[in-house]
């Protein structure tokens, strides 16, 4: 079949519009990743709202108040990492979570529970006009991931992830032990003073390798930003620290890239992983000496691993 001069140079102009439509989509995805950096007051609420079992009470809602600090310590077009510092209000800084944001990414870990992800692989045409993003722990171990699309709506800019499990919340994790994981569709989105972030939480247990939903639980995190000045104990804290935290983000890495799935032991000897990575970084010749560090590192991490 021919095309007609006229029918081609509409066609062409619709190629054309299209292709300039995603890549402004695009543009304004990494804004709105972008917007997240800075220092901001944050609130924290989380609430059960409905019970699934006939002997389950809902517990109390959680309310928690922070200082955060996000830093943009990556962004290479495609790849967004946003490391979160937490103020202690005590003249200290903690080391927070991690959020990795990926776009058009094919490899997604999954949580399984009990302590185990898996490694998926979907296609191009599944992860297509999708941003990845991946949250991990204080110690940089993987926490979860989603993928979803941003959309802009007028003057809002949001994303929703796709359904996905996570393990148990910090808020739960040393009290709790009646669920074994969530079921969480997380949204994003940017406000006028700063963003949040809302969670549609379901706690499950796993008996006997049957599923029990316990209950449903809504989640509102708000970030409200406030002065840079009040970030920049946070900000000269990572300068002086993020040479060892990259070691470890990058032992992470490898370990990533050589294995299908990943058992985190919860203990060894009484100790988290997330205080052995805490105490090697406490020392300042980690800092510094890097190279010294990394094999300490390694063998940190590696001794936690469970999975082949």
């Amino acid at each position: 079949m021919r095309i007609s001069g006229k029918a081609a140079s509409v066609l062409t102009v619709s190629v054309l519009l299209c292709g300039a439509a995603m890549a402004t989509d695009f543009n304004k995805d990494r804004e709105a990743i972008l917007a997240m950096a800075g220092t901001f007051e944050v609130d924290f609420h989380f609430e059960e709202t409905v019970s699934f079992l006939p002997d389950y009470e809902v517990k109390e809602p959680y309310d928690e108040d922070a200082l955060e600090t996000v830093i943009v310590i990556e962004d290479s077009g495609d790849k967004i990492v946003l490391q979160h510092l937490l103020s202690t209000g005590r003249g200290g800084i903690i080391k927070h979570w991690r959020q990795d944001w990926e776009y058009e990414n094919t490899v997604l870990w999954e949580y399984q529970g009990k302590n185990k992800w898996t490694k998926k692989t979907l296609s191009p045409e599944e992860a297509k006009g999708t941003w990845t993003q991946r949250v991990y722990q204080v110690d940089d171990s993987p926490r979860y991931e989603a993928r979803g699309e941003w959309e802009h709506i007028g003057d809002l800019s949001q994303w929703t992830s796709a359904r996905t499990n996570r393990p148990l919340p910090r808020r739960d994790y040393t009290k709790r032990d009646d669920y074994d994981f969530l079921e969480v569709v997380n949204r994003q989105a940017i406000t006028p003073d700063g963003w949040v972030h809302e969670q549609d939480n379901t706690k499950i247990a796993i008996v006997e390798e049957y599923l029990k939903p316990l209950c449903r639980e809504f989640g509102l995190n708000q970030y409200k930003k406030v002065e840079d000045e009040k970030g920049d104990e946070a900000r000269a804290w990572w300068e002086e620290h993020k040479p060892f935290w990259k070691e470890v983000r990058e032992t992470w890495a490898a370990v990533f890239q050589s294995r299908d799935e990943i058992v985190i032991a919860k203990e060894i000897e009484g100790d988290s992983l997330m205080d052995a990575i805490r105490d090697l970084g406490r020392d300042d010749e980690a800092n510094t000496q890097t190279a010294e560090a990394r094999p300490k590192i390694e063998k940190a991490i590696t001794g936690f691993i469970q999975g082949g």
